[in-house]
């Protein structure tokens, strides 16, 4: 198996030998440790995005947890909880192993915190996060334009998903299995990327 490690000048430094500038994504490198130690916490877009794209209903691919943060955790029948994909061996249940590599099987259309991993706005400037776990650094600056738009997304649609999770509170409490929460979730976002595409 060859190495490749992308050094902070963009050269590519493989088996000894310095080649000329990559565009490589640092991932392509990576043996995913942020899919294996990390519970991925996904938002309403998200599960629309994976349950569209998979044919899949929520149910298939989603876990419940405890609710982070009281305010916002989806209150159900079932309890106040938050929604995160569900694990399989030890990582995230779309992640594969092919030929002693693991990768995503739903790159296309993963989550937005797996785009934006490793990288966070910090006072308007894009920063890699301190406690990452790529086994690089990522050079901010060719990510820069890239990451900060996906950033900008996902933070609107966090935004969207507490409203929607606020909702629902409001309106239901506890009265409404999580199946219920998630039919009212996949309409709200159809119709809000219907009135976008208007």
């Amino acid at each position: 198996m060859k190495i490749k490690v992308i050094t902070n000048d963009h050269q590519v430094v493989s088996d000894d030998k310095i080649n000329t500038p990559s565009k490589e994504y640092p991932c392509i490198s990576c043996h995913t440790n942020c899919c294996k130690e990390y519970t991925i916490f996904v938002n309403a877009h998200d599960i629309y995005r994976l349950s569209i794209n998979l044919g899949l209903e929520p149910e298939r691919f989603l876990d419940i947890h405890g609710a982070k943060d009281y305010s916002l955790g989806i209150k159900v029948k079932e309890g106040l909880v938050d929604l995160a994909l569900k694990q399989k061996n030890g990582g995230c249940i779309f992640l594969e192993e092919s030929k002693d590599v693991f990768r995503c099987t739903v790159n296309e259309f993963k989550p937005g915190v797996c785009k934006s991993y490793p990288f966070q706005m910090n006072n308007g400037k894009l920063v890699q996060m301190s406690s990452k776990m790529c086994p690089i650094d990522w050079d901010t600056a060719e990510f820069e334009k890239m990451m900060a738009i996906h950033l900008k997304k996902d933070e609107d649609e966090w935004r969207f998903y507490d409203d929607l999770i606020l909702e629902w509170n409001a309106k239901h409490w506890i009265k409404k299995p999580l199946s219920a929460f998630l039919k009212f979730m996949l309409d709200r976002v159809e119709s809000s990327l219907k009135f976008e595409k208007s």
